[in-house]
């Protein structure tokens, strides 16, 4: 997990403190195998991303002078969550061919 210390902005409205900011960063296992069993590829996917977050609030200052309560979300865990691989399936790239015939 990356933690990064910021002010918020929203709506021309600044935190009044530095928040701790966290975002989920990282690599998970992606495979393709061939499957004796199943005659055929097997995929597996997942991605990296937030497991556990939580709403915090923080009080922001307005332009003209007001203040708000501003709501964000914190994440509190990271991990590998597996997904469905995309099942489509492309074509490798094709190149075309040109034939030129020169009658004289």
């Amino acid at each position: 997990m990356q933690k990064n210390i910021t002010y918020l902005v929203h709506e021309g409205c600044q935190s009044t403190v530095p928040v701790e900011m966290t975002s989920c960063i990282g690599s998970c296992v992606t495979s393709s195998m061939y499957s004796a069993e199943a005659n055929s590829m097997t995929h597996s996917c997942s991605c990296c991303r937030e497991l556990e977050s939580s709403q915090r609030q923080v009080e922001m200052q307005c332009p003209d002078g007001s203040k708000v309560t501003h709501s964000y979300v914190h994440v509190e865990a990271c991990g590998c969550y597996v997904e469905e691989c995309e099942r489509t399936i492309r074509p490798p790239a094709q190149t075309a061919m040109y034939v030129f015939i020169f009658l004289f």
